[in-house]
């Protein structure tokens, strides 16, 4: 079905589905340029291990070094 039809029906094409329109997508860039940066991507610990950002800051290790120091404090007392 050409344009020309589609629009002298009122119904929307097929092929006009799943494309977003222009507006759409660059405010989909602005609203997300605007976002604070994901905090799930991957960081190193200093064991070497590769965890997520948001871990690193709330604990400021991985969850092993947390587990290891955790059980290092309970054997000491």
């Amino acid at each position: 079905m050409d344009e020309d039809a589609c629009t002298a029906t009122g119904k929307r094409c097929m092929s006009s589905w799943g494309t977003p329109s222009r507006i759409s997508s660059d405010l989909y860039r602005e609203r997300t340029a605007a976002m604070p940066p994901v905090s799930l991507r991957r960081r190193r610990c200093a064991c070497g291990k590769v965890v997520t950002a948001k871990q690193l800051t709330q604990y400021g290790a991985c969850a092993a070094c947390v587990r290891t120091a955790t059980n290092q404090v309970k054997e000491a007392a």
